[in-house]
């Protein structure tokens, strides 16, 4: 279609945007619009586009604008053209005498929410439901054992796995008991029991009548294949924690036969995920979960397998629950609190704690982390993610961020990717 003709075509036409179509405006000079069911993606520096798609999202324009003031250069039209054989905009011919329509924008705003438990003060217990934010409970049992496997202080920063602490303690039962308790009267559908090696936890027996009397609650059960041997509880997933050396002999026959148990391998170099790969070959790949860990030295490593780059984030479509979510919350972490053996309670191990367990009740720990904000609200900031179109289609920042001390795990380069781009 000739400029004249699509002009023409346009001319007198409203221009709005459908629900799947999410907008980034992270970049002062540019926009992006991005298809949430089919993965398109566009951007555009033309000043005349940045207004427009502003415009739409301005409160008086309730989502609709006028195209006559827009269609004034072929790059415009042009650009407009593309969204539409995309399916991201919507045009509506105006008709004489009718009242302008109204379309409601998707827009997310968990932070009033917030505001009000600060207003609603110590009332949260009754006028909030304040129980529904909690659904994971990661329970460090004990922190003892005597293996003293390479690396260990590294693992349990970057993934749930087993740790030792220079004080070696267990959680008392009557705390334990009474933390399960409290945690029945909430959301909570997952609990891991994690430690150093559990064999050792003096109330196992006592530990096996309590998940007994609580199987609403999915237990999963994380040990170190060196630790599982001789370690059994009914009503509980078994996660079995693999690190190097990775050798056949390390598996038991039963557990690789057991479609219960999955295998967690941390994998530090290539070799290593070479010899892990013939280690559990033969077992089903949706039960091997690859897990990357730095050790200081590995950095190409996590440069090739783990930073992602401009196409990986754009190699699924991404869903607007996904990307509302990301702008307020951390999907890595919120929902998920970390009770230890010595009463400290973390919304995430690298950081400061909440406060204590039993001191200060489930719900309490809860509010508190609502409001502080140590990792539930964490989200992509920092000096090259703010200005990055691409910052919510990214994953929530995590505990890789903070051992590498690096802000985000792209390769993308900003100077690219915040200029005008095509369709993906």
């Amino acid at each position: 279609m000739s400029s004249i003709n699509r002009q023409k075509d346009m001319k007198g036409c409203w221009f709005s945007l459908p629900e799947t179509v999410y907008v980034s405006f992270d970049d002062p000079d540019a926009v992006m619009l991005y298809h949430t069911e089919k993965g398109h993606q566009v951007s555009s520096a033309i000043p005349k586009v940045v207004k427009l798609i502003k415009d739409v999202y301005r409160p008086e324009n309730m989502g609709v604008v006028s195209l006559n003031d827009y269609l004034t250069d072929s790059e415009t039209e042009n650009f407009i053209s593309r969204l539409k054989d995309l399916g991201m905009c919507l045009t509506k011919a105006q008709v004489p005498n009718q009242p302008k329509p109204i379309y409601f924008l998707p827009i997310l705003n968990l932070q009033n929410d917030v505001e009000r438990l600060h207003e609603i003060g110590e009332d949260y217990m009754i006028g909030e439901n304040i129980s529904t934010y909690l659904t994971h409970a990661v329970i460090h049992l004990s922190t003892e054992c005597d293996k003293h496997c390479p690396h260990c202080g590294l693992f349990h920063k970057q993934t749930l796995c087993c740790s030792v602490m220079e004080q070696p303690s267990a959680m008392p039962f009557e705390q334990l008991r009474e933390l399960i308790v409290q945690l029945a009267a909430t959301s909570v559908q997952v609990i891991d029991l994690v430690g150093g090696d559990l064999r050792t936890y003096p109330h196992l027996s006592q530990l096996n009548t309590l998940i007994d009397q609580y199987q609403q609650f999915n237990w999963h059960l994380w040990q170190h294949i060196i630790n599982e041997k001789g370690l059994s509880l009914d009503h509980v997933k078994t996660e079995v924690i693999l690190t190097a050396p990775f050798e056949k002999t390390m598996l038991p026959e039963a557990l690789q036969h057991d479609s219960d148990v999955r295998f967690h391998l941390l994998v530090e170099n290539g070799s290593q995920v070479e010899q892990a790969e013939r280690m559990v070959a033969g077992i089903e790949a949706e039960r091997c979960e690859w897990v990357p860990i730095f050790n200081g030295e590995n950095l190409k490593f996590f440069e090739d397998n783990v930073l992602l780059s401009e196409e990986d984030i754009l190699s699924a479509p991404i869903s607007m629950r996904e990307i509302f979510c990301r702008q307020k919350l951390n999907t890595n972490y919120f929902g998920k609190l970390h009770f230890f053996a010595d009463g400290t309670v973390k919304a995430d191990v690298n950081k400061e704690a909440i406060g204590r367990f039993p001191e200060k009740r489930v719900l309490g720990l809860v509010y508190d982390e609502l409001t502080r904000n140590t990792a539930w609200r964490r989200i992509r900031g920092g000096e090259r993610c703010s200005v990055c179109r691409y910052r919510f289609l990214c994953p929530s920042p995590g505990n890789y961020e903070t051992v590498i001390d690096k802000e985000d795990l792209c390769k993308v380069d900003l100077k690219s990717t915040n200029t005008e781009a095509d369709d993906t």
